[in-house]
């Protein structure tokens, strides 16, 4: 893998990704609970208009069969929007695609709502112009209320472009009727302006206000919630890796809290001479001088899928396999050695150091424990065990191997045996009773 030529690029990609992770994260959750949201509205609001066209069927003057014809439609439609949202309740429950079901269930509506309007006008015989006299219409400011609650300006457009293009389509029937025609039809609609139907109208348009509210409240809850969210996240990574951010995203930070033991890929990386260096320059430019390291290390641990675990005054622990391992972890530790020495070797071409940068890296393989340890104070994100004391301990045998990188057998058998590596031999590290195989890059 080709190094990075700008050692901030990388950094900044994964910033950029870690934001649009966070982002995606933040909104599936919302559209989740929109979506469940939605379902309990409409089971809400199906149930009120069919208790209204129930209690309404009690009124009607005469028993007119067409308008009683009218109302066991208008109750049927209230029906499917109940089993609309019992459905949409289910299907969430097993998984479903949020996106999919809003669409169906979005649909679901449209044919309902249009469908009943369509039923009233052929069933009384008045034009499509007439469509707005019949109170199930009062249902699409619901619908479309409902609808702005997931916050999805194209699923509002596709909704409202149902409601116009089916509605248009029915008010094409009569649109050539003249004034007189439409005049002499008004009597037999006399009945939809009584105080019934009225009464229907009124409560639909409570309903509608009573969804908007929802709609508003809502939006100021994920305003409130985004804020708290991000609150959160700065607190966190002050003292978390930014890699790690990403797994806040998901959610399973309180699963890692605790830790765990998994298997792990570590690349120990120290600097040479650098307390003579700071004894010597001027405060403000060793200043700079290690902050110009440090940002190539991270660079070069983001190019590489690698975690800062922490930095150790001038060196820094990466971990390869973390939040969850991957099997060319090894692969990658060994890339992550090659470029930062290669990093470091164009930095001493570029600024010419006298004399210049040189760094020691140790790579090793094994099972750690893995977590976040510490409170709301102090949070840290570590890796304990063995295999970091050998990791350790390999970079200070590269001063006696004579190399600037060494890693373990074990490294590159976990690698696959890439090319390019020659045994040092078994050497003894501080600590081990146990030498380990050690290699060297050719």
């Amino acid at each position: 893998m080709p190094p990075s030529p700008d050692p901030a690029a990388d950094a900044t990609a994964l910033e950029a990704r870690t934001i649009q992770a966070i982002a995606a994260g933040l909104l599936a959750d919302a559209e989740r609970r929109a979506e469940r949201q939605v379902a309990w509205l409409r089971l809400a609001v199906g149930l009120l208009l069919l208790v209204v066209a129930l209690a309404v069927i009690l009124v009607v003057p005469d028993r007119d069969t067409r308008v009683l014809r009218q109302l066991a439609v208008g109750a049927a439609t209230c029906v499917a929007v109940l089993l609309t949202g019992g459905l949409a309740l289910v299907a969430l429950r097993r998984g479903a695609n949020v996106r999919r079901l809003a669409l169906a269930t979005t649909t679901a509506d449209f044919v309902a709502i249009v469908g009943n309007v369509a039923f009233d006008l052929f069933g009384s015989g008045a034009p499509g112009t007439f469509f707005s006299v019949f109170p199930p219409v009062w249902l699409v400011p619901i619908a479309l209320a409902a609808t702005a609650l997931r916050y999805d300006p194209w699923l509002q457009a596709y909704a409202g472009t149902l409601y116009v293009v089916g509605l248009g389509a029915l008010a094409m029937n009569g649109a050539g009727l003249g004034f007189e025609e439409r005049a002499s039809l008004l009597p037999s609609m006399a009945i939809g302006f009584g105080l019934p139907p009225n009464a229907v109208r009124l409560i639909m348009i409570a309903a509608a206000a009573g969804v908007l509210v929802v709609v508003a409240r809502r939006g100021r809850r994920l305003l409130d919630s985004a804020v708290e969210e991000t609150r959160a996240r700065l607190g966190l990574t002050r003292f978390l890796p930014a890699e790690l951010v990403e797994v806040l995203a998901r959610r399973e930070i309180s699963g890692k809290v605790s830790g765990r033991r998994q298997s792990v890929a570590l690349a120990f990386v120290d600097m040479r001479s650098s307390t003579r260096r700071a004894e010597v320059a001027d405060p403000v430019r060793f200043a700079r001088f290690m902050s110009s390291f440090r940002r190539r290390l991270t660079a070069a641990a983001a190019h590489h899928g690698g975690v800062i675990d922490k930095f150790i005054g001038d060196g820094a622990l990466i971990v390869f396999g973390v939040p969850d391992p991957a099997p060319d972890d090894a692969a990658r530790a060994l890339a992550f050695a090659h470029d930062i020495h290669a990093r470091v070797a164009r930095w001493n071409a570029k600024r010419q150091f006298d004399p210049p940068v040189g760094i020691g890296v140790g790579v090793h393989v094994g099972e750690v424990f893995c977590g976040l340890v510490g409170d709301e104070r102090r949070l840290e994100f570590t890796v304990l065990g063995d295999v970091v004391n050998v990791a350790a301990r390999l970079e200070k045998a590269t001063k006696e191997v004579g190399a600037p990188i060494v890693a373990s057998a074990d490294t590159l058998a976990a690698a696959g045996q890439p090319a390019g590596w020659r045994a040092v031999g078994a050497i003894p590290l501080d600590g081990r009773t146990d030498p380990v195989a050690v290699m060297a890059p050719d």
